[in-house]
């Protein structure tokens, strides 16, 4: 999927703002794809997608609520649980003790039906580790599953997307019962397979009949299963990584993996991101790409996984999610079509939002724009200022900038990207750039109590020094020629440096 089409599925589905965009045609397949219904938030006026999640809450399914329930843009209706990993009854007392942790105890919570099947070899993990310590409010009560959708549709006129962590059971049911309600399920997000695939997920084979119900009623379906190689290890690492994250659904995430037989799991990569994988298609849909079950099929099976830069979006959204996006102040939207940027930045367009994301997109062009010229240091102040505001969990304007880089170009440019990246400002006086004789690409980042310091590694851009160093040999110093040069240079760093391993990081006391 072109990046364009991500932006209009992901931050502007609103379909008088498509229409003014793209032609009629393209529009209504485009809208037609995302499958999502949106609705504005009269507050925030940010679109938001109405959701119920239907779970079986294995490990993996409360790693996925987590992380939609982290997201600004959902808007979670109602969860109800399945009988697969957890009997649906335990299932649901653990969605409350996970909700009261999260502070959402306002979602409703229904228990599906029991399947009077044998509990699979993992039940126990699901069943009791880690969820004992967490308490479960005293009023809390779970409905039926029927019950609760009932309702959950009664009350909600808008369409909503389907996700569903285990078996079909709730869905089938449900449009069993009620078939008129098939109309208002924009998309169904499954974690199996469909119910033909020469070989069955656990999730389809767990009620079959159920999903064969599914698959067969028309609604659109995106289905995804994969194999060990081909999908994104939780493991150790990434563990570890989320623990540095200071937000309730990283320290739940954390929490529920603690025990030390999940440990020893994690330690020998037993566990990868099975069901947060649809949640991060949901967000970022270019980490995949799909094809159709059949021609003129409304199924789509996931064709091919990128997991190297699903740890980087799974890491994002827990550090940025929880933060709503903010309202561009002259734009309607932010500019990602190639054919509006100079002629040696269109062809890395597509490349660069698929390698660093939405946001440092957005935080390098205004960068450019402000600095009046690409530059390499203003680039690594747009990447540092960003990274900073991930590993705080901070929004723009919300912190604090001390710079090193001085005030003596060129390694003064990298305030500007600071300033870009952070909302940090010397009009409102959240930036400091004290004069220093030892400049240095670095700043002191503070957030509340927190305070971070981030300092480029030598190491990460010496070969660009050494280019700048061969160009400045071969033009003169702040020649045209050099000025040409040193463009395609920070086009180049633009791309290929990754924030997210380019600085070292310090946390202060």
């Amino acid at each position: 999927m072109k990046y364009e089409s991500w932006l209009l599925a992901r931050q502007a589905r609103i379909c008088a703002r498509a229409r003014r965009r793209v032609p009629g045609w393209f529009t209504a397949g485009l809208l037609a794809l995302c499958g999502l219904t949106l609705v504005f938030s009269a507050r925030a006026h940010e679109e938001v997608v109405p959701v119920i999640v239907d779970t079986d809450m294995a490990l993996d399914d409360a790693r996925a609520l987590a992380l939609l329930l982290h997201a600004p843009e959902v808007r979670m209706r109602a969860i109800v649980t399945s009988d697969g990993a957890c009997p649906p009854d335990v299932g649901a007392t653990n969605v409350l003790r996970l909700l009261r942790f999260l502070n959402r105890e306002e979602i409703p919570v229904g228990a599906g039906r029991p399947l009077n099947l044998p509990a699979p070899e993992w039940a126990e993990r699901s069943v009791t580790l880690g969820w004992s310590d967490l308490p479960l409010s005293t009023n809390a009560s779970v409905a039926d599953a029927a019950t609760v959708l009932r309702q959950t549709f009664a009350r909600s006129p808008e369409a909503v997307a389907w996700f569903c962590f285990g078996p079909l059971s709730n869905l089938a049911d449900l449009l069993r019962e009620q078939p008129e309600l098939k109309q208002r399920i924009s998309r169904v997000w499954y974690y199996g397979t469909p119910p033909d695939a020469p070989q069955l997920g656990w999730n389809t084979q767990r009620d079959l009949a159920a999903a064969r119900a599914v698959f067969a009623s028309g609604l659109e379906v995106f289905a995804v299963q994969l194999t060990p190689k081909q999908s994104l290890p939780f493991d150790a690492d990434i563990w570890k990584a989320i623990g540095e994250i200071d937000v309730p659904a990283a320290q739940l995430i954390v929490r529920l993996h603690a025990d030390s037989r999940v440990q020893r799991l994690m330690a020998v990569r037993h566990f990868h991101a099975w069901d947060e994988t649809p949640v991060l298609l949901f967000h970022e849909p270019w980490l995949g790409q799909w094809r159709e079950w059949s021609p003129g099929s409304p199924v789509r099976v996931l064709d091919r996984f990128d997991p190297e830069s699903a740890r980087t979006v799974y890491l994002t959204e827990l550090r940025l999610g929880g933060a709503p996006a903010r309202e561009l102040v002259t734009l309607r939207e932010f500019p990602v079509t190639p054919e509006l940027f100079q002629p040696d930045l269109a062809p890395l367009v597509d490349e660069i939002l698929r390698r660093h994301g939405y946001e440092e997109w957005k935080v390098n062009v205004l960068t450019s724009e402000l600095h009046r010229h690409l530059g390499l240091y203003s680039i690594l102040g747009a990447k540092m200022g960003l990274r900073a505001r991930e590993l705080l969990g901070a929004s723009l304007d919300e912190l604090r900038v001390e710079s090193q880089a001085g005030l003596r170009p060129p390694v003064s440019c990298f305030n500007d990207g600071l300033q870009t990246a952070t909302g940090a400002s010397l009009g409102r006086g959240t930036i400091r750039v004290p004069e220093t004789d030892a400049p240095q690409a670095a700043a002191i980042f503070t957030f509340g109590e927190k305070r971070l310091r981030l300092r480029v590694r030598p190491e990460a851009v010496q070969p660009i020094q050494a280019a700048i160093r061969k160009a400045i040999q071969e033009h003169g110093d702040l020649t045209p020629a050099y000025f040409a040069e040193i463009r395609r240079i920070s086009l180049d760093a633009w791309r290929d440096l990754d924030r997210t391993r380019i600085f070292e990081e310090e946390r202060l006391p």
